[in-house]
């Protein structure tokens, strides 16, 4: 086994799923993916990188770059994103269609229940304790992320500002995702550069 293979898990190219497999992949996320946002990315990476094989963690982590920098929920773009790079505009309509809907029947009776119920103390407790979980899930996903992370100084020194700006200051986080590609695109072109003068350099006689 190569030593890229043993680092990320990939021992051959994506396997290439149809239509009815992708939607019954996308129908189980939808169904179990509690907390949305952040807190489902794991969920997915575990079905679709690491169990099902059909994308490597690059392609993953392109795909995620891709989702935080389009409108809407970053699930939703995701896996629609994903789905389309598996099969095409078909397979995009039908598994993001089998992703919303359980949720989609879920909210239409809980919304009913809740607002039947929502002034009962149990209710409103139940509803703290929610809370409480969603907030540990997105903090485990973000150590997975911080630990997936690439670890060059430039890489570093975008998330380290990127943080700063989120925290300090109400800045849109597309910005701080467009950001972190200009400074990704600026240290390859410095890169490049850096070896063109280097190869230009004629060899000391």
């Amino acid at each position: 086994m190569k030593a890229d293979e043993r680092s990320t898990g990939e021992t051959g190219p994506p396997a290439v799923p149809d239509w009815r497999a992708v939607t019954l992949a996308f129908l189980k996320i939808g169904t179990v993916g509690f907390g949305g946002g952040f807190a489902v990315v794991e969920l997915i990476h575990s079905e679709l990188v690491l169990k099902k094989r059909w994308l490597t963690e690059q392609r993953f982590e392109n795909m995620m770059a891709l989702a935080e920098l389009a409108p809407g929920a970053l699930t939703v773009n995701l896996l629609a994103g994903i789905a389309y790079r598996l099969g095409g505009i078909g397979t995009m309509i039908v598994a993001t269609a089998a992703l919303l809907l359980p949720s989609f029947l879920l909210i239409i009776f809980l919304a009913g229940a809740f607002l039947a119920w929502q002034h009962h103390p149990m209710v409103q407790s139940a509803m703290e304790g929610l809370t409480a979980g969603v907030v540990g899930l997105l903090i485990a996903v973000a150590w997975d992320l911080i630990k997936r992370a690439p670890r060059h100084w430039c890489c570093l020194a975008v998330g380290a500002a990127a943080l700063l700006l989120g925290l300090v200051f109400p800045v849109n986080p597309i910005w701080l995702v467009v950001m972190g590609g200009a400074a990704g695109g600026l240290k390859t072109w410095i890169a490049a550069h850096t070896r063109l003068k280097g190869a230009a350099v004629p060899p000391k006689s």
